[in-house]
């Protein structure tokens, strides 16, 4: 009878403990649920590192503005650039990538985007940063700065 009653007590114990992690965990816009904070600012979310998704996200922002960007007051969406597609914006691909970086620097010149490719990729895929279009900013190591962000600094994934 003791032996059932310590199951039942540590059963009761571990479900305690998760209820509370799980009402505490934060919700998929990064808030814990029922509190209000404010973002410290939006850091866009390439994973599969081609063009077609930064033009999906670019356009995503461009309707967050739109639909409740005019509004309010909001920091700008950092895109921090590391994999092959960081070619999009320099020069020598303008033709290629168009509509992509027509609509980037237009969403730059507004202040919903701040867009940032790593040197260190530029470098290795042969690309000289004399030719990064002029809207476009650089950091040294594009992973380092996205966890800097994350971590430190307290951006959500847009």
């Amino acid at each position: 009878m003791l032996g059932s009653f310590r199951w039942l007590s540590l059963f009761i114990t571990l479900f305690l403990a998760f209820s509370a992690v799980a009402n505490s965990a934060p919700s998929a816009n990064g808030l814990v649920e029922g509190e209000r904070q404010e973002v410290a600012g939006y850091l866009a979310r390439i994973e599969k590192n081609n063009p077609e998704e930064v033009a999906e996200v670019l356009q995503r922002a461009e309707q967050f503005y739109l639909n409740e960007g005019m509004r309010q007051d909001f920091s700008p969406v950092v895109f921090v650039l590391h994999g092959p597609e960081v070619s999009i914006f320099f020069r020598e691909n303008y033709l290629r990538y168009r509509s992509i970086v027509d609509l980037a620097a237009k969403l730059s010149a507004l202040k919903v985007v701040d867009i940032k490719v790593c040197e260190t990729q530029s470098h290795g895929l042969g690309l000289d940063l004399k030719t990064l279009l002029p809207f476009v900013g650089t950091v040294p190591v594009g992973p380092v700065e996205e966890s800097h962000l994350i971590e430190v600094e307290k951006y959500i994934y847009f």
